[in-house]
């Protein structure tokens, strides 16, 4: 029935305003599987349907997700998946139904969306969107000199599918209170989070500001304030989480300094999502094997410099360093460099990266990488990228392999690209198939990408191949791909 509302009240809206109505469809079918999983014409399709009706400072929106395939006992769904109402006006804004929202920096609360992602778990072999919110109710007031945020609703479990009955087992009420005293910031936060196993209180200050005109500064510390645990104490029973950041910037010199300590920090379902501290790379292999936080028990540092030489080249260098102590110690250190130059014919960006992961036994990563760009006549232009990567494995078999990447793009602007892409491993881990008797040792990855928008208003992809999979990480949030092999289109459209 709510549903059916959702739908009548938009229906009377775009009869007093079409032009106040618009939306999105994105649409991706896949004809293939995993490498070793059967069928290997498995087919599926997914689709998002989102449409937004604004009015003034009134905002409905509404999502239908679906998903079809042809696995025998699969879980396909249709879906609508979110629904909200919004009010925004002189500093009020008020919001029913599903919204994202995140407190402070993320250390209790992170709401978010990866557009354009579509999560797949290898248990549940269900396609959605990749998103993580909270459906119930927001109120936020705010002028010059403080802001006021409460919410109380049930948090999103993404991993599971939409039609889980147990997707939303984690009641969150919050509360968030900020004062502004010329360039600094003073604030507070309440949590309660309570689900069928667990009910956790969590109290949270941060202070944050301008410390100079090229200095800034920003402190946020949360502590579980449950009857049995002493406040601001540190001890092994506590959950906590701290984290610290420092900012300078100048007309070509950029420095950041983060720290971060994190222990029994697991809230519910995953409700805190606070900063990594490690580099996000946006290179094939680093983000592949990038470091994922454990936030049951961790601290550790993040520096970055970034100088521009001149106009047309600059330099970026990232240190990165945590621990984890769970009954022993274990260390993971990043160092990593990168450099971009753009000459009159070519552009260039080369890095360099070395790193080591003891809890993923992992004692030695090497990588390097070379980006070329040429720019063409009429607006085309020729790219080629490489990378390669030597790891060291402390135990078990596959004691050193290595990962190489290379591709080969032509495009015209935003309009048209293909590209020619390979990647291979000699890792047994990645390489080995389970659906066969012997032990495959290494595994090459052939793919061709197509993309064309034909217009402003569409998109449309295609993939023939293989795919490598392994973790992903996009704007601080990191999750799964799975390999593929097989034929993919997507097709994105909006109005």
């Amino acid at each position: 029935m709510k549903h059916v509302l959702i739908i009548l009240l938009l229906g009377s809206l775009v009869t007093k305003a079409k032009a106040q109505l618009s939306g999105n469809n994105l649409m991706e079918t896949q004809w293939g599987n995993i490498p070793d999983q059967e069928p290997k014409d498995l087919k599926t399709i997914y689709d998002q349907f989102n449409l937004q009706y604004q009015w003034k400072g009134v905002r409905a929106f509404t999502r239908l997700e679906q998903f079809y395939s042809t696995l025998p006992g699969g879980d396909d769904y249709t879906k609508f998946s979110q629904y909200s109402l919004n009010y925004n006006h002189h500093g009020l804004e008020a919001k029913l139904g599903n919204f994202y929202e995140t407190l402070g920096r993320g250390l209790l609360l992170r709401g978010y969306e990866i557009k354009g992602s579509v999560f797949e778990d290898r248990i549940y072999r269900v396609r959605q969107g990749f998103y993580k919110d909270v459906r119930g109710a927001f109120l936020r007031y705010g002028n010059s000199w403080f802001e006021a945020k409460a919410l109380r609703g049930k948090s999103l479990a993404g991993q599971l599918p939409p039609d889980h009955p147990d997707n939303r087992q984690d009641l969150v009420t919050a509360g968030e209170l900020v004062f502004s005293v010329k360039t600094q910031r003073l604030g507070g936060i309440y949590l309660d989070n309570e689900n069928p196993g667990s009910h956790s209180k969590y109290l949270d200050f941060h202070l944050g500001g301008n410390l100079s005109d090229r200095l800034d500064y920003y402190g946020e510390l949360a502590h579980q304030i449950n009857d049995q645990f002493r406040y601001l104490s540190f001890d092994d029973a506590t959950s906590y989480g701290a984290y610290c950041s420092f900012n300078y910037s100048a007309a070509k010199l950029g420095i950041s300094l983060e720290l971060k300590d994190y222990h029994n920090f697991l809230i519910g379902s995953g409700l805190s999502d606070p900063p990594s501290l490690v580099k996000e790379h946006s290179y094939k292999l680093l983000n592949r094997s990038t470091h994922i936080g454990e936030l049951l028990d961790e601290r550790g540092i993040q520096l970055e410099a970034f100088y521009r030489l001149n106009e047309t080249s600059h330099l970026t260098l990232n240190i990165s360093r945590g621990e984890n102590d769970f009954l022993q110690v274990y260390r993971f250190q990043e160092y990593f460099g990168e450099w971009y130059s753009d000459f009159t014919s070519w552009q260039m960006k080369t890095f360099f990266d070395y790193s080591f992961d003891e809890f993923k036994q992992e004692d030695k990563r090497i990588a390097g990488g070379l980006y070329l760009t040429k720019p063409l006549p009429k607006r085309w232009a020729v790219k080629l990228e490489t990378e390669g990567q030597q790891i060291n494995r402390a135990y078990g078999i596959s004691r050193t392999f290595r990962n190489y990447y290379s591709g080969l793009i032509v495009s015209k602007s935003s309009k048209f690209s293909t590209a020619l892409v390979w990647e291979f491993t000699n890792d047994v881990l990645a390489a080995d198939l389970a659906s066969t008797e012997q032990v495959e040792s290494k595994r090459n990855y052939l793919s061709m990408n197509f993309s064309y928008k034909p217009n402003s208003k569409n998109s449309i992809q295609f993939f023939a191949g293989q795919r490598r999979g392994g973790p992903a990480c996009t704007s601080g949030v990191c999750y799964e791909v799975l390999d593929f092999t097989g034929l993919e289109l997507r097709w994105a459209t909006r109005f």
